[in-house]
């Protein structure tokens, strides 16, 4: 039982450590993709007239 239960805290920690991580790479890549999105609109807008 004990065993059992060390695996499930470090996992319930490698989760913890794994949603701490994407979301700051999620708030790290917001500028990027909106950079992204205004370039292909452009592109877009340039290609339709």
């Amino acid at each position: 039982m004990p065993e059992t239960l060390e695996i499930l805290l470090w996992c319930a920690a490698l989760a913890t450590w794994l949603m701490l991580f994407f979301g700051a790479t999620a708030e790290r890549l917001k500028p990027l993709a909106k950079f992204l999105g205004h370039l292909l609109e452009v592109a877009f807008r340039l290609r339709a007239k």
